[in-house]
C-alpha cells in the first residue's frame, strides 16, 4: 500500500506516524514544501520576545527522527502542483532543482495547513517591503527576530486584533519597540468581555484603533512605511505585521471535484473522509464539525489539528477508530499580564439558531482573598434563558490558572449541560486555587436567576 501525504505539520506527520504503527511494511511518503516541520507556531511570540531562546525548541518532530525512527521519508522542498484524483496521481515539484516527478498513491493525506490572509488588503500594497512581516511559520519568525535584534525600530504596526496580534504586543515590547499601534474591526472577544483587554492594551501604551480596516500598506522609504486605513486616515511606521487571520493553503485544488467551503476549506466527515474515495484530510487546510452550531466550520487550531490528523490515519491504517464527534470553540490566549480565554458561539450565531441570547458578566477574586497575590478575574457567561442552556464563557484572568477554567464552560458545552447542572458540579478547593466559592460556581448561580 502506497500513502502520499502532503505537509509535514502536526496534522500530516500524526497521521503517517498512526498507519506507520500499524503497518511496518507500507510505503508512507510526506512531502512538504518548506524547510521546517512539524512546528509549533502557537510559540512564535515567545521565540521573538526570546522568552524561548531557540527556534529549535519549538519543533517537536524532527527530519532525522521521522525518517530513522518512524521510518517515515519526508521530502522538504517539495511542492505538491497538482492532484489527479481520479488517476490516483500527484505531481510534484522539487523547488531546488525545479525537477518535476509524479507519484501515484493508494491513500492521499491533504494536510496543506493554512496560510496568511492579506486577501482585505489592497494589491496595490507593498508586502514585498523589508519592513512587512507575516507571522504565521518559523520562516516568517526566524525573520522577524533576526530583524529585531539587529535593527534598532521605534515603531510597529499589528493589523489584525486576533490571537497571534494580540499575543505579539507583548513581543515587541521585549525588543525595545516603544510605540505599538493595533490596527483591527475588533478585538478577539465580541461582548464587554473585550473592555478587559483594551484595558490591559492601554496600560502598556498601545494606540488601539478598533472598527477600522486597512486599505493599503505603501512604502515611504527602505526605513519607513504608511499604512491607510479605509477612512483615509494615515499611520506613519517602522514596521508593520500582518496578522489578518488565516485561510487555507487549498488553492491547487480550486477546480476539483474536492468539496470545499467557500474560503477553500476541505470539507471532510467523522473519521477525516473527504468526498473523493480513499482521500482524508485534516488541520488548518480543513473543516472540524462543530457541535453548537451543528455544522463543518473553518477552526484553524492545534488541539483538532493533532486529534484529527491522528484518526485520519488510524482510520487508513484500517484500526479501531472512535468518530470525531466535533469542536466548541475553545481558546486560550495571553495578552501581557492578562490570561484570555473563550468556548463556545458567538451572540449573532446563538440568535441565527434561534436561542433568547442571555449574558452575565462577575468579577470575582482568581484565588482565596487572604493568599498572597489573590486578584480579580472576570467570567462572563451566554445562556438563553428559556432552554437554561449555556451557549459560552469568556474569561480574564490574572494566571493561566483562572483562565483554564475555561475547560470546565467546554466541557459542559460539549455534553450539552445546563446552567443549573454546572451548579451541581463538585469542584476542587484549596486558598492556593480558588475561593471557597469557585469562581466557576459563582458564575453559573447569577445566570441561574436570570433564568426563567
Amino acid at each position: 500500500m502506497k500513502i502520499i501525504v502532503i505537509g509535514a505539520n502536526a496534522a500530516g506527520l500524526s497521521a503517517a506516524s498512526a498507519i506507520r504503527k500499524t503497518h511496518k511494511d507500507w510505503q508512507i511518503d510526506v512531502y512538504e514544501k518548506d524547510q521546517y516541520i512539524s512546528y509549533g507556531s502557537c510559540g512564535i511570540p515567545y521565540y521573538v520576545s526570546d522568552d524561548v531562546k531557540s527556534l529549535d525548541s519549538l519543533i517537536t518532530l524532527t527530519k532525522e527522527k521521522m525518517e530513522t525512527k518512524r521510518k517515515i521519508p519526508i521530502h522538504l522542498f517539495h511542492e505538491v502542483k497538482t492532484v489527479d484524483f481520479e488517476n490516483k496521481e500527484v505531481l510534484i515539484v522539487d523547488i531546488k532543482s525545479g525537477n518535476e516527478l509524479k507519484e501515484n498513491y493508494d491513500y492521499l493525506v491533504i494536510t496543506t495547513g493554512g496560510k496568511s490572509n492579506i486577501s482585505k488588503i489592497s494589491s496595490e500594497s507593498n508586502l514585498d517591503h523589508p519592513r512587512v512581516f507575516k507571522v504565521h511559520t518559523l520562516g516568517h519568525a526566524k525573520r522577524l527576530k533576526d530583524f529585531l535584534t539587529t535593527t534598532k525600530i521605534n515603531s510597529a504596526v499589528i493589523i489584525g486584533g486576533g490571537y497571534i496580534g494580540l499575543e505579539m504586543l507583548e513581543a515587541y515590547e521585549a525588543q525595545g519597540v516603544k510605540n505599538l499601534t493595533l490596527v483591527g474591526p475588533r478585538l478577539n472577544f465580541r461582548s464587554e468581555s473585550q473592555d478587559f483587554i483594551r484595558k490591559e492594551l492601554e496600560l502598556h501604551g498601545v494606540k488601539i484603533i478598533l472598527k477600522k480596516r486597512v486599505n493599503s500598506i505603501k512604502s515611504i522609504s527602505d526605513e519607513k512605511l504608511k499604512v491607510i486605513l479605509v477612512d483615509g486616515e494615515e499611520i506613519e511606521t517602522d514596521l508593520v505585521q500582518l496578522s489578518i487571520g488565516v485561510v487555507p493553503a487549498t488553492d491547487i485544488f480550486k477546480n476539483t471535484k474536492l468539496d470545499m467551503l467557500s474560503n477553500g476549506a476541505i470539507i471532510i466527515d467523522e473519521f477525516c473522509r473527504t468526498n473523493i474515495e480513499n482521500v482524508y484530510s485534516a488541520g488548518d487546510c480543513a473543516t472540524a464539525y462543530n457541535r453548537l452550531l451543528k455544522k463543518e466550520v473553518y477552526s484553524p487550531l492545534a488541539p483538532a489539528a493533532n486529534r484529527l490528523g491522528r484518526l485520519a490515519g488510524t482510520h487508513i491504517a484500517g484500526n479501531k477508530a472512535d468518530p470525531f464527534l466535533g469542536i466548541v470553540g475553545t481558546a486560550v490566549f495571553k495578552v501581557y499580564d492578562l490570561y484570555c480565554a473563550q468556548t463556545g458561539i458567538s451572540d449573532d450565531n446563538a440568535k441565527k439558531m434561534g436561542y433568547n441570547v442571555q449574558t452575565s458578566l462577575i468579577t470575582i477574586n482568581e484565588l482565596a482573598h487572604y493568599y498572597p497575590g489573590a486578584k480579580k478575574m472576570s467570567i462572563l457567561l451566554r445562556f438563553d434563558p428559556d432552554t437554561h442552556l449555556l451557549l459560552g464563557a469568556e474569561i480574564t484572568a490574572p494566571s493561566s490558572l483562572g483562565a483554564k477554567k475555561i475547560d470546565v464552560f467546554a466541557t459542559a458545552l460539549s455534553m450539552g449541560m445546563k446552567i443549573e447542572d454546572i451548579q451541581q458540579l463538585d469542584l476542587a478547593y484549596a486558598p492556593p486555587f480558588a475561593p471557597a466559592w469557585d469562581p466557576i460556581l459563582v458564575a453559573v448561580n447569577v445566570a441561574r436567576k436570570k433564568c426563567k
